[in-house]
């Protein structure tokens, strides 16, 4: 005998209001660029890789050069190749160039300074530090100066390695940053003082910690979780850390030492414009708070980077000694070893220039672009890119496309210098982005490279530990830097 289930009118209702849930829950909206099934609540986050390289190179192959994806609740629209980069943050940058809202930059900026801002209080803060970077970077050149200042005791504490193998990450950040502080706060500290061991310490985890307390910018309410799974409260505390024993006091020992005629820092360069720009009575957004942000940016901006390319280009060597050794050879015809070398040689030194580009695309420090987003629904290419959305820039998919590069997985400076020897400029070599977020400190990050690594190769081969080789598979974090390795420098005579 057959039974017959017969169901309720409420639980059809109750199946029927459970299915259209689902269906709202794993649809996207109409117009959205394409992307892989969703599923409710996760979204897309259970299939992302910890290298977004691998999952957003699959999804490009599957969906084209704009797609979207969900991080639980949030979208994000991921735009590939030059020509759509191009198309969007250059040619259409009045609404691709806002920074979006997120929980991360929002506790830790308070809507200061210039990186994870927008609107005019971004494009002042901007203006403002190129320009005095600029500057410090042209005429008597202080931040030439300053650099050749700290290469000096860097080579020193390379020096002191006498051949022993060593992994140099901690003495190349110490360096670069403390680059950093002599062109803000116009002092640079040993490498053994306490403060700047905290503030390296500090530094270094909130860097560590970006993309973990990242999920709190899709679940906020994770944050008032028990215990600090995410390191929230760890990468706050080290933001106070950071100001209360370095940038406030740096800060206040200048407005109180502040003098007009003698302008050699960041800081006293922008005390002078906020007070010039005060006694005309103009509408400004240069004040203290945004000072002591701005001043985080910088470090991010131009150390960071920066001595994770100078890492990645000691792999390159002791996997590459042979064009290492043509590096050397470029510097002893056009430099030799009696002096040290300056930024007037680099027109002189196209192999060595080539040989940085080569590292910095190869290397793929920065996969993405800090993400974008618009201040209004627009339409692009066809799709609707509803306001507040995220955006974010795939510099790889330029930097390693074999369209335009022919074999982007071999390390080939060659590929950027012409038949006469000349550097080759390549619109499609972005490793700082591209359009008017490009990175703030891009000129003194060039600067320190090329400065840093001419000396180092001027005055020391590097070569493997036992033959151990260092893997060019990095880790992925805010940037993508080289596991750890050691090596030998050994002094040239």
């Amino acid at each position: 005998m057959t039974e017959v289930f017969a169901f309720s009118p409420t639980t059809v209702l109750l199946c029927v209001a459970v299915l259209v849930l689902l269906w709202l829950l794993t649809r996207r909206p109409s117009g959205l660029p394409p992307g892989p099934p969703l599923l409710p609540f996760f979204g897309n986050a259970l299939s992302m890789d910890s290298d977004p390289r691998i999952t957003f190179k699959k999804l490009r192959q599957q969906y084209g050069d704009i797609f979207s994806v969900y991080l639980f609740n949030k979208p994000l629209i991921v735009l590939n190749g030059y020509s759509t980069l191009k198309e969007a943050i250059v040619k259409n940058a009045d609404v691709f160039s806002e920074r979006p809202h997120n929980t991360i930059n929002d506790f830790i900026t308070k809507g200061k300074g210039v990186v994870g801002t927008s609107g005019d209080l971004w494009r002042e803060q901007r203006r403002f530090a190129l320009n005095t970077l600029r500057e410090f970077g042209s005429g008597r050149n202080i931040m030439e100066d300053k650099i050749h200042e700290e290469i000096t005791q860097f080579t020193e504490a390379f020096e002191a390695e006498r051949g022993q193998g060593f992994d140099c990450k901690r003495l190349v950040h110490n360096a670069v940053s403390n680059v950093i502080c002599s062109i803000v706060f116009g002092k640079r500290f040993e490498y053994t003082d306490p403060l700047f061991i905290t503030f390296l310490k500090a530094m270094d985890e909130i860097l560590a910690n970006v993309v973990t307390a990242g999920v709190l910018n899709v679940l906020p309410i994770v944050r008032f979780l028990p215990g600090d799974l995410f390191k929230f409260k760890n990468t706050m505390q080290n933001v106070e850390k950071i100001e209360s024993l370095l940038i406030d006091p740096m800060t206040e020992e200048h407005v109180k030492n502040h003098d007009d005629d003698n302008v050699d820092d960041f800081i006293h360069a922008y005390i002078k414009e906020m007070r010039l720009r005060k006694e005309k009575q103009e509408d400004t957004t240069l004040d203290s708070e945004n000072l002591k942000k701005i001043i985080t940016d910088l470090f991010v901006a131009g150390s960071e980077t920066t001595a994770t390319t100078i890492r990645w280009t000691m792999i390159y060597f002791l996997l590459n000694p042979e064009i290492q050794e043509r590096c050397f050879r470029e510097i002893q015809e056009h430099i030799g070893q009696s002096r040290r070398p300056s930024m007037k040689d680099k027109i002189n030194l196209p192999y060595v220039e080539a040989t940085i580009m080569e590292v910095l695309r190869r290397a793929d420090i920065a996969p993405t672009a800090l993400p974008h987003t618009v201040p209004h629904d627009v339409q692009f290419r066809g799709f609707t890119f509803p306001k507040g959305v995220q955006v974010i820039p795939m510099l790889d998919s330029v930097l390693q496309d074999p369209d335009v590069w022919g074999d982007p997985d071999n390390f080939r400076p060659d590929r950027f210098l012409d038949d006469n020897g000349k550097i080759v400029k390549k619109d499609e070599f972005i490793p700082f982005s591209l359009g008017r977020r490009v990175c703030l400190g891009e000129a003194m990050a060039r600067m320190e490279v090329f400065l840093f690594l001419t000396t180092m190769i001027q005055r020391f081969k590097f070569i493997p530990v036992d033959g151990q080789m260092p893997s060019l598979d990095g880790i992925m974090g805010i940037t993508h830097s080289p596991r750890p390795f050691v090596m030998k420098a050994i002094p040239r005579v």
